[in-house]
């Protein structure tokens, strides 16, 4: 699961048995971000593996500079 986007600072790599667990455990950290956050845009996404390997490649993200 990643917040707006960003998988770099706050993400959660929790395996869901289905995205439908995933998209409801979404909801529930969609309303805490947007009352304590509420510049927020509040878009959350659930990532399957090979696509949250596929963003860490692509940003390089965990790897040394």
């Amino acid at each position: 699961m990643c917040i707006a986007g960003i998988c770099e600072s706050v993400y959660e790599y929790k395996i869901y048995d289905n995205k439908a667990l995933c998209d409801a455990a979404g909801q529930e950290v969609k309303a805490y971000a947007m009352q304590n956050f509420p510049q927020s845009s509040g878009e959350i996404y659930c990532l399957t593996e090979a696509e949250f390997k596929e963003y860490q490649d692509y940003f390089d993200i965990g790897q040394d500079a």
